[in-house]
């Protein structure tokens, strides 16, 4: 269980590889006026559209604010164009809102369709007025240009927006962010915020999993497992992992607070709080793996894409299907590594960054080989390797009993 891989809800706003959750500082709430919509462009709208609010009077408004580039906004499409196939184009209008160049929009869409208009935001406006540093995030507004509820896409059901075009007041499932910040509400705090901060904490058993990040850089995971904490701090694959002894069970959260603090710098505090929390001992050692080399062809340099996208990166991979865009080859490697189970190392020598799409049936070397050399002209050869992995110790557990597990799974 790769941290990448897993389905979380939401991409940062110019993050990389970070997930989070709606935005919990400054949120339109339920029955107020709609903010401004002024839009750079807009794509996919009828000549002389606009997205003025009085030109949208009358019809329910759904505003999915997404990126090219954000795996989980990607995710929703197929969902979202089934919602705009099954309402009346009369009464209902899908506007998918982006920040991103109009061309890096105008290459996603040649190759994937997208029911509704398209508004191009390159001055970030539109994500400032109705407070949305976090994707994807669904807005509803009433025909009437209120506020009718800030969402998740998956929340939305076609008959509560039809409720909506008829007047009905509907209650909408809240966003992530909605309940983590009613959460924080009842939560005792500091007088005076932390500058820096890292907290690991039990969750109540029933926990449900959330991970916000917020604009003080601040990052909040609830209801995890010491399995996922792990992929967070570390973000190597399962195979790379050495257990001795079980991990302890249960559910925990994870509060950090790091304001710019580089990444390379935070690491190291986040590793010792995780085995400190935990009572576990990180050790690296080598051994000697059959793995799965990445080669070059002559291929490669013609199949291979360069990425559309100057800014903002995504990396899915699970279950056969890994998605890339703007990502380095080191990146698939990992990606592969991740759903194939088996270590995977980058020896093809190609630099940049690219966008990538590969399906195959899950942990199916054979097939992985068979569509890498035809999308990508690229080569996995097998052979035995000394690779570095990580040695997990729990040191609550008594050694004997590390010894017996250790036996019976050779």
């Amino acid at each position: 269980m790769k941290f990448q891989s897993q389905s979380l809800r939401c991409c940062l706003l110019g993050a990389a590889m970070l997930f989070g959750s709606i935005s919990l500082w400054a949120l339109p709430e339920r029955r107020m006026p709609a903010p401004p919509l002024q839009f750079t462009e807009l794509l996919q709208a009828p000549p002389g559209a606009s997205a003025a609010w009085s030109a949208l009077r009358g019809k329910v408004v759904i505003l999915e604010f997404w990126a090219t580039w954000c795996g989980p906004c990607v995710a929703e499409i197929p969902h979202m164009n089934e919602l705009a196939a099954a309402l009346d184009p009369a009464k209902f209008q899908f506007i998918s809102v982006d920040d991103e160049a109009p061309k890096v929009v105008e290459a996603f869409l040649a190759k994937r369709k997208m029911a509704g208009w398209i508004g191009i935001d390159t001055t970030g406006s539109v994500f400032d007025w109705y407070g949305v540093t976090a994707r994807p995030t669904t807005i509803i507004v009433d025909s009437k240009g209120r506020i009718v509820a800030v969402t998740d896409p998956e929340k939305v059901a076609a008959a509560e927006l039809v409720a909506v075009a008829a007047g009905r007041d509907v209650q909408f499932a809240p966003s992530v962010g909605a309940e983590i910040r009613a959460l924080e509400k009842t939560a005792p705090g500091p007088a005076v915020e932390p500058l820096f901060e890292i907290a690991l904490s039990k969750s109540a058993p029933d926990a449900k999993f959330m991970m916000t990040s917020g604009s003080d850089h601040g990052i909040h995971i609830r209801g995890a497992s010491a399995d996922f904490l792990l992929d967070y701090v570390f973000q190597i694959s399962d195979d790379r992992f050495q257990f001795a002894g079980a991990l302890p069970a249960g559910l925990y959260d994870l509060r950090i607070r790091s304001g710019n603090m580089d990444d390379s710098v935070l690491r190291p505090f986040l590793e010792r709080a995780v085995a400190s929390g935990l009572h576990l001992r990180f050790q690296p050692v080598t051994v000697t793996r059959s793995v799965l080399i990445l080669k070059a062809t002559d291929a490669s340099k013609k199949l291979l894409v360069p990425a559309f996208a100057t800014s903002g990166r995504m990396m899915l991979s699970n279950g056969g299907k890994i998605q890339l865009v703007n990502m380095t080859l080191d990146d698939l490697a990992s990606a592969l590594e991740d759903d194939l189970l088996v270590p995977v190392i980058n020896e093809t020598g190609i630099q940049g960054r690219f966008d990538l799409q590969l399906t195959f049936a899950d942990k199916d070397v054979e097939g992985a080989k068979s569509v890498l050399a035809k999308v990508a002209g690229l080569e996995l050869i097998r052979q035995d390797r000394s690779i570095t992995t990580l040695e997990v110790r729990n040191l609550d557990q008594p050694a004997a009993a590390v010894a017996a597990q250790a036996a019976s799974n050779p």
